[in-house]
């Protein structure tokens, strides 16, 4: 442990500060969250060609709280971003009464900003483009997993969390993922006649729902 202009840092055998690698993890994650949102998009969005004015809503709604949510994300990994919001004013109440107009309204935007559902309207909007596109499963079940990948990293993003704390989900994690690419398979055979491989397909993705149910359940 080591001070350096009054602030206690840390440091590892390597030498290098833990708070200057915690610092270049967040960059990543950070930099992860916004080329999985800027995927999403496109992958949901693609051929907008031809498509109604339903489609061009719901992209609308999903590509404004894309970037809500990143300047959102910007403004909460700041740090005490809220914080500073409520920290007492110099001179108490007649501080707090006299705080500029301009700060007052920056104040009132951030916090806007910050408590605003984006992540969940953004997800609520690409889903419904995607179902307003034609059946297409395989592109469906990418974007779920492209889904997962970037509730994933949002998360590390907010709590500043390692990857590692979603061990004791990663079995959950890949049923669900196995479940999504036999229910494509299932969606994906014709629906003229079911044959015996439809059968087989229906009973293991039966299993594979409960073996997720029962991974999912506490223990």
């Amino acid at each position: 442990m080591s001070r350096a202009g009054g602030a206690p840092t840390s440091t590892r055998a390597g030498g290098a500060p833990t708070s200057t690698r915690a610092g270049g993890n967040t960059a990543r994650v950070f930099i992860a969250v916004v080329l999985l949102t800027a995927g999403i998009l496109a992958w949901a969005a693609v051929p907008m060609t031809g498509s109604g004015v339903s489609a061009w809503i719901a992209f609308s709604f999903a590509a404004g709280s894309a970037v809500t949510g990143t300047i959102r994300l910007i403004l909460t990994g700041t740090g005490a971003a809220l914080a500073a919001d409520y920290a007492p004013a110099p001179g108490g109440l007649t501080g707090r009464l006299y705080i500029p107009v301009p700060e007052r309204v920056w104040r009132g935007v951030r916090s806007t900003l910050i408590t605003m559902p984006s992540p969940q309207v953004m997800i609520v909007a690409v889903l419904a483009l995607e179902a307003l596109h034609p059946r297409r499963p395989w592109h469906t079940a990418i974007l779920g997993i492209a889904l997962l990948g970037y509730l994933l990293a949002l998360h590390l993003a907010e709590s500043a969390a390692r990857l590692a704390v979603f061990r004791p989900q990663l079995p959950l994690i890949v049923a669900g993922i196995c479940l999504a690419g036999i229910s494509v398979g299932a969606a994906a055979l014709p629906t003229g006649g079911a044959g015996a491989g439809s059968g087989w397909l229906a009973v293991l993705a039966a299993a594979a729902a409960i073996v997720a149910v029962a991974l999912a359940l506490p223990v």
